[in-house]
């Protein structure tokens, strides 16, 4: 596990780029780099700056994306929270094909995530984490170490307080995410983490046992695994 600290948000979100670019220029030569990224609070700043870095390289057309999970519409299973989030911050301002994005839903899942190795699997992902040390989709309570991409019923999340509560007149009954066992393939993980919020789920990833109970700590065990952090998030760990 490589550990960056940094003082602050924007920091965290400068050194968040710096590692994201470098994972991407040592890949620049490949005929195809498959990148999934994060939506949520904590990208944000890194969207906006990252934008025009990411349009200015001479090898954008290599460039796919994908999202690794999401939280269906009812009336429209195809999509929902995820795709329109990484859409409004990220999607539309680069200069890239439709062709060049690849949507996961409930729907296609298993399909989805077939064509994804014979792609080649993923070179880098950016995560974010939940206070209860969930990443993607995969929340304490529900998550066992050795689970693939699958559906998880919204029910069952009922007592995890990190969850936001749905409205399901709104959106469906279940939502999919990448497990476990299908992050831990991909070939670089960046996970960012800021604020006093995050500083217990942090303290228990850097120096607890690895659980299922906090999904995360699995990530520890990556060989390419980069957390950033701002010192709020690093306030207890004191890594």
């Amino acid at each position: 596990m490589n550990i960056i600290k940094t003082k602050n948000y924007e920091a965290m979100t400068d050194e968040a780029i710096k590692s994201f670019i470098n994972i991407l220029e040592q890949n620049k030569n490949k005929k195809r780099i498959n990148v999934s990224v994060t939506g949520g609070k904590s990208p944000k700043l890194f969207y906006e700056k990252i934008i025009s870095i990411i349009n200015d390289l001479d090898y954008i057309e290599k460039l796919h994306f994908y999202n690794f999970d999401e939280v269906p519409l009812r009336n429209d299973l195809t999509t929902g929270i995820t795709f329109k989030d990484l859409t409004e911050l990220f999607f539309k301002h680069i200069n890239i094909n439709k062709e060049q994005i690849h949507q996961l839903n409930v729907l296609n899942y298993k399909e989805h995530i077939a064509q994804l190795e014979k792609d080649g699997g993923l070179d880098l992902i950016l995560l974010g984490i939940g206070t209860d040390g969930h990443f993607c989709g995969n929340m304490s309570g529900v998550t066992k170490f050795g689970d693939r991409t699958r559906l998880i019923n919204n029910i069952d999340l009922e007592n995890n307080i990190s969850v936001p509560k749905l409205d399901l007149n709104l959106f469906a009954d279940q939502f999919v995410t990448m497990g476990p066992r299908d992050i831990m393939a991909v070939r670089n993980i960046i996970m960012i983490a800021n604020g006093k919020g995050k500083a217990e789920v942090i303290d228990q990833i850097i120096n607890g046992p690895v659980i299922e109970e906090v999904p995360s700590t699995i990530l520890t065990l990556h060989p390419f695994f980069t957390l950033i952090l701002d010192e709020e998030a690093n306030s207890i760990a004191k890594a």
